[in-house]
């Protein structure tokens, strides 16, 4: 993706990304939504989590309930987890042996450390690819079914807010795996979705994927007269067809995604995008670049404005 393209597509020269410091846990509050004209009142917070990568190695296991343990132990605690996907680690090479001894671990852990109810989003980490396609379970089959999801893209209802969790990762037109973005039914399905929420409705779009992001340019290579190459693995490759669809929508308030491991803040057109760092944090190896080991807290607010407050849990893999 040339650099040059990819700014004139989404306007991004008037984009003014923010990385904040991991210093500080407490984040600027999304902006208010136009109808607000009384004192907001939060009317839910939850837990988000994202890239856990759960394996028998590394103390992986460890990680996890450490997480959970700091985040349940908060004196304002979350009502839910929001888990946006890469459960467990690497299934597209793994053999299904090893694919269920992962979601076992995984389940294990949660059943036993966490009290919390948990939604799910698909991530490319959770899709299985070593095994023959007439398996029942090839793809993201595997995922669902430890997910108890009937389909890897829904919407749901919380606190006066209205949740979209999209799948970010399709096959190659090949059969091959992977890419990253919104296959055409989904597209179909995610318009008719915004078209029926009521527009005094805020909503939260959920990716795996970030449908936007500007640490992913900061990642780029560059190559001679052609600027920055963003690769295609670690941005929606449909982000400008995404965006344009989001931001007719003025209730769209907050997209929140992880994949790239990194914590980052950027608002465009009225959205805010939020990539929240890994609980693995560089895969269970220490610290991924300037991004801790972590989890979010997001408190959303009945003016349609939120607050994306970003938690180091202490642990040192």
């Amino acid at each position: 993706m040339n650099r040059r393209n990819l700014l004139k597509q989404l306007g991004l020269l008037s984009l003014a990304p923010a990385i904040p410091s991991l210093a500080s846990a407490n984040q600027p509050a999304g902006q208010p939504a136009p109808h607000s004209n009384t004192a907001k009142k939060r009317t839910l917070r939850f837990a988000h989590l994202t890239d856990i990568h759960i394996q028998p190695e590394l103390r992986a296991a460890e990680g996890l309930a450490a997480c959970l343990h700091h985040l349940q132990g908060q004196t304002d605690a979350p009502s839910f987890i929001l888990n946006s996907g890469d459960c467990v680690f690497d299934s597209l090479k793994q053999s299904k042996d090893r694919v269920n001894l992962q979601w076992d671990l995984s389940h294990e852990v949660f059943k036993k450390e966490n009290s919390l109810p948990i939604e799910y989003c698909i991530g490319n980490h959770d899709c299985w690819g070593m095994g023959e396609k007439s398996d029942p379970l090839y793809g993201k089959k595997f995922a669902l079914e430890k997910m108890r999801l009937e389909r890897p893209y829904h919407s749901y209802d919380k606190g006066g807010w209205h949740f979209i969790m999209l799948d970010s990762v399709q096959p190659k037109s090949d059969g091959s795996w992977y890419t990253m973005k919104l296959d055409d039914e989904q597209f179909s399905w995610l318009e008719q979705d915004l078209l029926s929420t009521p527009a005094t409705t805020p909503i939260v779009v959920v990716s795996h994927v970030p449908i936007l992001s500007a640490a992913v340019i900061a990642m780029a290579q560059s190559k001679g007269e052609d600027g920055y190459i963003v690769s295609g693995g670690l941005m929606h490759t449909d982000s400008a067809k995404i965006v344009a669809l989001l931001t007719r929508y003025k209730n769209v308030r907050l997209c929140l995604s992880g994949h790239i491991h990194l914590y980052e803040q950027i608002r465009y057109d009225g959205i805010t995008f939020i990539s929240n760092g890994a609980v693995s944090g560089n895969w269970w190896k220490g610290i991924h670049e300037q991004t801790g080991n972590g989890y979010a807290m997001v408190n959303l607010y009945d003016d349609g404005s939120f607050d994306n407050d970003y938690f180091l849990y202490g642990w040192n893999s």
